[in-house]
């Protein structure tokens, strides 16, 4: 290994391990994400979506784009958990809610990340399509949504 290459693997290194900051898209909430490894993240997201509250809990890998300075892309799965309690909640597989449904599934997520010219702020934008078990097996796949995240 070159010095070179040695000096730019450094450069690329996180300074930080935890990043918090909001979600909005089609949902609405907050984020926290927990780097376990160099390239490998925890993300917890709990938003709100259809007038209930989901929470997903993912693995997310993370790509340098050598490219671009300062962007990466990333790639991963999880789980995710939704309440809608009646009379407030509209998912959109009932008619008229009557009754508290409760959904719970397989997520998958793909990403770019971009920090501003090194700083604490990273923005970026992700699609998560999901699969629901078992009562309300369904596909949802228009989930996408911008993040705002602070390093902390």
């Amino acid at each position: 290994m070159s010095l070179f290459s040695a000096r730019s693997a450094k450069a690329q290194m996180r300074d930080f391990n935890t990043m918090v900051g909001v979600v909005g898209g089609t949902n609405l909430g907050g984020t926290v994400k927990q780097f376990i490894t160099q390239p490998g993240a925890l993300d917890l997201l709990v938003y709100r979506r259809w007038k209930g509250t989901v929470a997903a809990l993912l693995y997310e890998h993370h790509f340098d784009i050598r490219e671009f300075r300062g962007l990466e892309w990333y790639v991963g799965a999880g789980g995710h958990y939704g309440m809608w309690r009646q009379p407030n909640g509209e998912p959109p597989w009932v008619y008229k809610i009557d009754q508290d449904y409760n959904a719970f599934g397989v997520d998958a997520i793909v990403g770019l990340e971009y920090n501003f010219n090194r700083s604490n702020f990273y923005l970026g934008l992700y699609w998560k399509p999901a699969y629901n078990f078992p009562d309300f097996t369904d596909f949802w796949g228009d989930e996408a949504a911008f993040t705002l995240r602070y390093s902390l």
